[in-house]
This record gives C-alpha cells, structure tokens and sequence, in this order.
C-alpha cells in the first residue's frame, strides 16, 4: 500500500514538475517553446508515467492477488487436514490478504484520479499560457495600428504642408 501511495505521489510530482520543464518542448528548435509546444510535451510525460505507474500498480495488484490465492489453497489445505490451529491461522492469513489486495485496488484507482487531475490541471494551464498569448499578440496589433495610424497622419500632415508650400 505504501509503494503505491508512493508511486502515485511520484507520478502526480513528475506530472507537475514536466510543467516546468520546456527544454525539451521545443520541436522545432527555435529556443522557443510555444503554448502547443508546452502542452504536447506535458501531455507526452504524463502518458509515459501514467504508463509506468500502471504497469507497477497491475504487477502490485497481481502480487496481492496471488497471495489471495495461496491464502485460500492454505486455508483449503488446513480444514482438509482437520488441523484448527492452521486453519485459524489460514483464515487470519487470507483476511490479511484480501484486505491488502482490496487497498491495492483501491490505490490503483486513486492513482488513476490523480494522474487525471493532472492532465486537467496541464491542459488548463495551457489553456491560460494560450490566452495570455492571444492577448499580448492583441496588445501588439493594436499598438501596431496605432503607430501606424500616426505614422499616416505625420504623413499626411506633411504632405499638406509640401502642397501648401507648394501652392506659395
């Protein structure tokens, strides 16, 4: 139980911790790492933890299992043979081991949430990178027009003045 509560922190810190880690975002090596970019790699990392977090909870909960399993043939074995003391023990024993397989489980699927929220938590992140984006490209586009704007008017004041020097 604590290896999987272990590993689930693990995954939930990698996940956060590839937030922060654009180096090896940039695709197409401009030093750059774009908001697409960023969610792409996140996005990356996390399925490969996810992958490696399921893959030892599955092998945990095999194991659980198994002992499950065994607990029971002891269990059969003791009540066959008529020895109480065994079978006492039996029981304790597959008691012990469905309440650790039902924990297993039970990790499994808290390490399936967590690994969900950080998705969410990646994808809303981007999101919001994306919209401060947006909005500084706005902010760009408008200070453009305006200086462009002015720009046109410094020209056009000019050229009044030329047609008027002109006309004298």
């Amino acid at each position: 139980m604590k290896k999987i509560a272990l590993l689930a922190f693990v995954v939930s810190s990698l996940t956060f911790s590839a937030c922060n880690n654009p180096s090896s975002a940039d695709k197409n090596h401009d030093g750059d790492t774009t908001a697409g970019e960023h969610l792409d790699h996140t996005l990356e990392t996390i399925d490969e933890h996810a992958a490696h977090a399921r893959a030892q909870t599955e092998k945990d909960l095999a194991d659980a299992e198994a002992k499950v399993n065994q607990a029971k043939a002891d269990l059969e074995a003791a009540v066959e043979r008529g020895d109480k003391k065994a079978e006492e023990t039996s029981r304790k024993a597959l008691d012990d081991a469905n309440s650790a397989w039902e924990r297993t489980k039970a990790a499994l699927g808290r390490a399936a949430d967590a690994t969900g929220r950080g998705i969410d938590t990646a994808v809303e992140a981007s999101k919001r990178a994306a919209d401060k984006t947006g909005q500084a490209i706005d902010k760009a586009v408008d200070k453009t027009g305006e200086v462009a704007n002015k720009a046109a008017q410094d020209a056009e004041r000019k050229a009044k003045n030329i047609k008027e020097a002109l006309k004298n």
